[in-house]
């Protein structure tokens, strides 16, 4: 990434392993400083994504996301990756205005929104809070259109990459349909 020019890595934290939340949150503290003491002086940061949760995976509320970040040792070499079909399999509500606010404002309060880097558009194939990571085409999931019209129209994420992550085919014709959806979406 550091020599493509890329201003950072995304990356699933991890999984605690049976050893428990607060032990793997350590371990992935521990494993991002080492990354950074291999490699002083690189700009590229490292962009936790956030997780549905699913098994022992961590990083599927923003609390642990911040206490990764604030347990290693150059929190500035790190930012956050939003992803819409992760946070509302972990349980944060995005179909309506009052659950988007509601996400968004812990979002800032836990983590900063100055930290999200990326945002992943995807559907939910599974419900909210089920922990089930299964990504679904925009707008024929359990998320809806909804979500992602509030989040396009909403000034405090422009300029903020986001990438689809729907199944793709050869022709990448889900792609084109996708961003149709997105587009029409725009106000």
């Amino acid at each position: 990434c550091e020599q493509l020019g890329l201003p950072g890595l995304v990356i699933h934290p991890g999984s605690h392993m049976g050893s428990g939340e607060e032990v793997g949150i350590t371990r992935i503290a521990a494993a991002l400083d080492e990354v950074h003491t291999r490699l002083p002086g690189y700009s590229v940061q490292v962009w936790l994504e956030v997780t549905a949760g699913q098994g022992a995976h961590l990083g599927y509320t923003f609390a642990q996301l911040g206490a990764m970040i604030g347990a290693a040792g150059e929190p500035e070499r790190l930012g956050v990756c939003f992803d819409t079909a992760h946070a509302f399999a972990a349980g944060y509500e995005l179909r309506t205005g009052e659950g988007y606010e509601a996400t968004w404002r812990e979002f800032d309060e836990t983590l900063g929104l100055d930290r999200l880097k990326a945002i992943h558009l995807n559907d939910s194939k599974k419900d909210l809070g089920s922990r089930v990571d299964r990504h679904e085409h925009i707008g024929k999931g359990l998320l809806g259109l909804e979500p992602f019209r509030l989040l396009l129209n909403d000034p405090r994420f422009r300029g903020i990459p986001m990438t689809l992550e729907t199944e793709k085919s050869k022709d990448l014709v889900e792609d084109k349909e996708n961003l149709a959806v997105l587009r029409s979406l725009v106000a």
